[in-house]
């Protein structure tokens, strides 16, 4: 009885983009080219992603981060619930790298996503910034267990809440959860 991981991000927009057929040539994995896609829109040019990270060319990752784009959808203004994840991803076996991903919670529909070397406090207060601008008023951010969210979230004065359910549940929680249908607020 154990619980699947939930999809990380580069695994959900991979199969974002086989479903929609954004991605049409099969050499280089989709993660990789979505991974370049996600690269490009945080800043990185598609030469510099394609060095990073290392056996796709500059116009693979352009027509990547092109396909991407367009394969977005126009963002109307009327969000008031927003889902961010965090997951560490490795761009190259030496570089590590912070990616984020931000969701309309209601439809699921992709707002933005973003990728940092550092993680840095400045990238994410851009991430969050384009976050913000598809929303119309304070959005509630309902944040995953990053651990660096809290601390920008309460810097920029924004209504979140973190995401407490755990990824690996214990035996304890998971019994609980059976007979209760919510996990034991005393842990």
């Amino acid at each position: 009885m154990t619980v699947p991981a939930p999809p990380t991000i580069l695994e959900f927009l991979a199969t974002w983009a086989k479903e929609q057929h954004i991605i049409k040539r099969s050499r280089i994995p989709t993660e990789k080219k979505m991974l370049a896609a996600i690269m490009c829109s945080s800043g990185y040019t598609s030469r510099d992603a394609s060095k990073i990270l290392g056996g796709i060319s500059h116009v693979a990752v352009h027509d990547a981060f092109k396909s991407v784009t367009a394969a977005l959808p126009s963002l109307v203004k009327k969000r008031r619930l927003v889902s961010i994840e965090e997951n560490m991803v490795y761009l190259n076996p030496e570089t590590q790298s912070v990616v984020w991903l931000a969701r309309d919670a209601d439809s699921g529909e992709i707002l933005s996503f973003k990728c940092s070397v550092t993680g840095a406090l400045p990238d994410q207060k851009r991430f969050i910034d384009t976050v913000l601008a598809s929303c119309t008023e304070r959005p509630l951010l309902r944040v995953g267990r990053g651990p660096n969210f809290p601390k920008s979230l309460t810097s920029l004065d924004l209504y979140f809440q973190i995401d407490t359910t755990p990824v690996n549940p214990t035996f304890r929680q998971r019994i609980t959860s059976f007979f209760l249908g919510a996990p034991d607020a005393r842990e």
